[in-house]
C-alpha cells in the first residue's frame, strides 16, 4: 500500500543513492555492510535520470563507500547536468585529486564520517583510517569544498561529542551531525556492545542540545536520530527501499529501471 501511494505522489526531493556496497573499512555499526555489489555506471546514470523524472532534486551519494566507485565523479557531474544537486557521505579514507576537482566544481556538499579521536575512530572502523580521513578533510577544506562532519555515537562513548565538536572548531568545519547508534546491518550483530538504552539516548540528545546552544554561531550541531524517521534509499542492486530502524521494518517501494 505504501509503495503504491508513494509512486502516485512522487518521491522525496532527497534520496540516498548507494552507488556500491564495496567499502575500504569494516565499521562495527555499519548500516549497509559490503556485499560485493558494484553496478555498471551506465545503469546508475539511467537510474539517476529515472529518479530525477520522479521528482528527486538532490542525490545523496553513499554506500558502502562511494569513493571506491571509479565512476563517482561522472555520476556527480551527470546529476548537475540534468539540473540536480549532490551530497556525498564518505569515510574519507581515499579521495582522489580528480574527485576533489569535481566536488569543488559542482559545489557538492561532503559529509565526512569521524567518530572520535584516532584510537577510537580506528578501532570502530576496523582499520587505520583516522590519519587519512583527517588529511583528506583538510584537503577538501583547502579546495573550498563545503565540508561537514557526522559522528555515530555508541554506548559508553558520549565523550566523543565534546571531542568532535572541538575538532570541528579547530579545523574550520561549521556543521556537525550526531547520529545515535542504530541496530541495522553490522550494528544488529553488535547490539550488546553498541546499543543505547532509552535513558542513554535521552541523555545524549540533551548533551547535544546543550552543546548546540553553547556553540550557536560557531558550530551548527544537529541531532539525526533515524530510529524515529524512515529514510528512502536507492540500493546498489536497484531496489528503492524505505529503511526503518531495523531491516525488518524496511519497505520495498519498487525496482528501479536499469535501461
Amino acid at each position: 500500500m505504501y509503495g503504491d501511494t508513494q509512486k502516485r505522489k512522487g518521491l522525496p526531493e532527497v534520496i540516498c543513492f548507494r552507488v556500491t556496497r564495496f567499502c575500504n573499512a569494516r565499521c562495527g555499526f555499519c548500516l549497509a555492510p559490503p556485499d560485493g555489489f558494484h553496478p555498471d555506471p551506465d545503469v546508475l546514470v539511467h537510474r539517476i535520470d529515472w529518479l530525477h523524472s520522479q521528482g528527486v532534486k538532490r542525490i545523496h551519494f553513499c554506500g558502502g563507500e562511494p569513493t571506491t566507485y571509479p565512476e563517482l565523479g561522472r555520476l556527480i557531474e551527470h546529476v548537475h547536468t540534468i539540473g540536480g544537486k549532490t551530497l556525498l557521505t564518505t569515510n574519507a579514507i581515499a579521495i582522489r585529486e580528480e574527485l576533489i576537482s569535481v566536488l569543488r566544481a559542482q559545489r557538492t556538499r561532503v559529509k565526512i564520517s569521524l567518530h572520535g579521536d584516532q584510537v577510537h575512530h580506528d578501532r570502530i572502523l576496523g582499520c587505520m583510517a583516522f590519519g587519512s580521513a583527517t588529511e583528506n578533510l583538510r584537503k577538501l577544506l583547502a579546495a573550498d569544498v563545503p565540508v561537514s562532519v557526522q559522528t555515530t555515537v555508541v554506548s559508553g562513548n558520549e565523550w566523543v561529542i565534546e571531542w568532535v565538536a572541538d575538532y570541528c572548531h579547530s579545523v574550520g568545519v561549521r556543521t556537525l551531525s550526531v547520529l545515535p547508534f542504530i541496530p541495522r546491518g553490522n550494528g544488529y550483530y553488535h547490539r550488546e556492545q553498541y546499543e543505547l538504552s532509552d535513558a542513554d539516548r535521552c541523555r545524549l540528545h540533551e548533551l547535544v542540545r546543550r552543546k548546540r546552544k553553547a556553540l550557536a554561531g560557531v558550530l551548527d550541531i544537529r541531532w539525526l536520530d533515524f530510529t524515529n524517521r524512515p529514510v528512502m534509499v536507492a540500493e546498489a542492486n536497484g531496489r528503492l527501499v524505505l529503511e526503518g530502524k531495523t531491516e525488518g521494518a524496511d519497505q520495498i517501494i519498487c525496482e528501479m529501471p536499469s535501461q
